[in-house]
């Protein structure tokens, strides 16, 4: 009886998750382990059922009245931009290394019939289900690799955490299901002393999925924009109108036009309505880096946004997220990644960007430099925990 051949499969946030940085860091990684490893590898195809968030009851008032039947109108207005949005993400969905099937939490174990590895991450995928309103139990045990057996070959490659304060009930099985891990990795250093608690297992800190590929790589994925104009790339993914009102100032005493993606996040929102003077919905993630690798400067509040500003070289500024109702340190990530490339200068406040006269000059040597040395040092962990018996 022959054997099954060598294949890695990897769990993260893959199925429809129309977010640009999520979608792009599911395509680095099975990228990377193939063209820099020699390790074949793809994304399973779970199915992530979260749950919905409960929603808030408004009191019955004129100004909610008026509010919702804005509402209703935009969202109408809206549907078939959000549409073509949703079309370029499907098509990257499709060109990401993916297996055949789809998975969900019952079914989940028959992969095992087809990788002889696993790896969970990178991404958000390690959540108190306790106090993350969309995450499942049955989720965490997924993005933990319970499903698969002692005797088979299992890691984490960066995944991060959006909640560093961990609820008792949650931590019990969270340490059950990291303790069976054949190697260890997380993206950011501020989650360390969170599992340094809950296991005596090395821990090793590893770059984000789309920093093992080099720019070179990035280069021939990117699609560029059909657009002639000097602009200012604004991706927020937060609901702060008092960033934008700051974007609009500063963009004001620049020749450059503010590129915005309305409602990106797939619901209408107020912030977004008459934001910005080129609205984008048809680029998929693809397109998405043509545009900041084309930018004058970016502007964002997003982990992504900044990696890709920094692989390119382009100018940017960071603002903390602040998003209603979201639960989590979204902050966490940015803050770590400032520091550790050195541009801790690049985290502004409202009052900051206002005051900028320019756009400003960043000096990105040391960043690259200290790129290289990481990337090569995750390649590494990689190639240890996966080739190595």
């Amino acid at each position: 009886m022959v054997g099954k051949s060598k294949k890695a499969g990897i769990v993260t946030l893959y199925h429809n998750n129309y977010n640009f940085g999520g979608l792009l860091q599911a395509y680095a990684l099975p990228v990377a382990l193939e063209r820099y490893l020699g390790i074949s590898a793809e994304q399973i195809d779970y199915i992530f059922k979260s749950q919905e968030q409960p929603k808030t009851k408004n009191t019955i008032s004129l100004t909610n009245i008026i509010y919702y039947i804005g509402y209703v109108f935009f969202s109408k207005l809206e549907k078939k931009n959000l549409q073509k949005r949703e079309k370029a993400f499907r098509q990257f969905i499709k060109f990401i290394p993916h297996s055949k099937y789809s998975y969900e939490y019952d079914t989940i174990s028959e992969s095992l019939e087809i990788y002889t590895e696993f790896i969970c991450g990178g991404d958000q995928i390690w959540n108190d289900c306790q106090q993350i309103d969309w995450y499942r139990n049955e989720d965490s045990d997924v993005f933990t690799l319970q499903f698969v057996p002692e005797s088979v070959k299992k890691i984490s490659y960066a995944p991060s955490m959006a909640v560093l304060n961990l609820t008792d009930e949650y931590k019990k099985d969270f340490r059950k299901g990291i303790n069976r891990f054949d190697a260890i990795s997380l993206r950011e250093r501020r989650a360390l002393p969170v599992l340094q608690e809950l296991t005596d297992k090395p821990l090793t800190v590893t770059v984000d999925p789309v920093l093992l590929l080099e720019e070179n790589d990035w280069l021939k994925v990117i699609r560029y924009p059909q657009i002639r104009q000097k602009y200012i790339l604004c991706y927020l993914l937060g609901d702060s109108l008092a960033q934008r009102k700051a974007v609009k100032i500063f963009a004001s005493k620049t020749k450059c036009k503010t590129l915005t993606f309305p409602h990106i996040l797939g619901d209408v929102r107020k912030c977004d309505l008459f934001f910005g003077d080129i609205h984008d919905y048809t680029s998929g993630p693809r397109e998405f880096i043509g545009l900041i690798k084309n930018a004058e400067f970016v502007i964002t509040d997003s982990f992504h946004a900044c990696v890709f500003s920094m692989i390119f070289q382009k100018p940017f500024v960071v603002f903390e997220r602040n998003k209603i109702g979201e639960k989590g340190n979204m902050n966490s990530r940015i803050y770590d990644f400032l520091e550790e490339y050195h541009l801790e200068n690049q985290l502004v406040t409202e009052k900051k960007l206002e005051d900028m006269n320019k756009i400003p000059e960043i000096d990105f040597t040391y960043a690259h430099e200290h790129w290289k040395k990481r990337r090569e040092e995750s390649l590494e962990y990689l190639e240890n925990a996966l080739k190595n018996n």
